[in-house]
């Protein structure tokens, strides 16, 4: 039922829809702002996932892992 949106220690990551006070930033400023190097860290996915949505965090994965398969070769 998580669809894969849980954090590195198996824990459900939660949204920011129902926070008074967070905002959720575009998908596109998301990708061009958060490092690549995020993803390296545990609160990373949690934090896009937060900050940008579900949609995103998606997307994010999809860049990173893209990214990290290109520097093996």
């Amino acid at each position: 039922m998580t669809s894969g949106h849980v954090s590195q220690s198996g824990g459900i990551i939660s949204t920011c829809e129902g926070d008074e006070v967070c905002e959720v930033v575009s998908c596109e400023i998301c990708l061009r702002e958060i490092p690549e190097s995020v993803a390296q860290s545990i609160e990373g996915p949690d934090y896009v996932h937060h900050f940008c949505g579900l949609e995103c965090l998606d997307v994010w994965r999809r860049k990173v892992g893209k990214a990290g398969e290109a520097e093996k070769k």
